[in-house]
């Protein structure tokens, strides 16, 4: 029963967490020309109070990949009965969508995008419910078929715990030059040549360079690499993947759009 409570918190604590990762990253990511402007008139704007904006297809795509992701380290916790659980553990986000559509629709409450917002909540009820349950049930296929039984994909149930923090900070990075690469791609759909492959592919380094170190701090942690040493230097090697790999990304993204930058003028 524990391991199931455990469960049901890990999902909406890492959702929490994760969901506030694209949320950041909406302002950059589409009103950062708008943003810019309003900084060079003067007028102060914090882009992390810049919400959801007018980007409610924005809002239902971030709650399906969260849902998908938090539902498989969900059944991978459980280790049974992952579905049923990842299911229930799904309902406070289901409760949140419903509250949506009621302050959306039955309300006086007026947002920008008022009706794209009550159309994607309507949806996001049944398909987040439906994605917990399947993503729920192969993350405890993963963890049965492909990880030693007392982990938890891998490692430690109790490492877990800590993640969050720099999987948070890590997923900042990863979404925004993911979300890059998506709109470069519906902006150049039409564009078959090697020169648009080209671009594509130099889009994709920053976000190499942001999935490295985690994989790399999995390996630590699952004891496929240092696994000779002792706690205190791996923990140590932790957390200098962790730090010297954010420095790095960063400096690679920005290196890697200036690149860009050059190119395409």
């Amino acid at each position: 029963m524990a391991r199931k409570i455990l469960a049901f918190l890990a999902f909406n604590i890492y959702s929490i967490f994760l969901i506030s990762a694209f949320q950041e990253n909406t302002a950059y990511l589409f009103d950062a020309s708008l943003i810019n402007e309003m900084r060079l008139e003067g007028i102060g704007i914090n882009p992390r109070e810049w919400g959801w904006g007018g980007h409610y297809i924005w809002r239902l795509f971030s709650g399906v990949i969260v849902t998908g992701l938090a539902a498989t380290l969900t059944g991978a916790i459980s280790k049974t009965n992952g579905k049923k659980i990842a299911t229930l553990a799904n309902i406070p986000s289901v409760i949140v969508w419903l509250v949506m559509i009621y302050l959306f629709g039955f309300t006086n409450v007026e947002v920008e995008e008022k009706t794209g917002f009550i159309v994607t909540s309507i949806l996001a009820v049944p398909l987040t419910t439906y994605l917990a349950y399947v993503f729920g049930g192969f993350g405890e296929e993963l963890q049965r078929n492909s990880f030693p039984q007392n982990t938890v994909l891998g490692i430690r149930g109790y490492h877990w715990v800590w993640a969050i923090l720099p999987v948070y900070w890590y997923m900042l990075g990863i979404v925004f030059v993911a979300t890059k690469f998506i709109a470069y791609q519906f902006a150049s759909w039409s564009d078959m040549s090697i020169f648009s492959a080209f671009i594509s592919l130099l889009m994709l380094i920053p976000l190499i360079a942001w999935g490295y170190p985690l994989l790399t701090v999995h390996r630590v942690l699952s004891g496929n690499l240092l696994s000779l040493k002792g706690a205190v230097v791996r923990g140590f090697a932790i957390f200098c993947i962790l730090v010297f790999g954010m420095i790095l990304a960063t400096g690679i993204q920005f290196g890697d759009y200036w690149l860009l930058s050059k190119i395409l003028k």
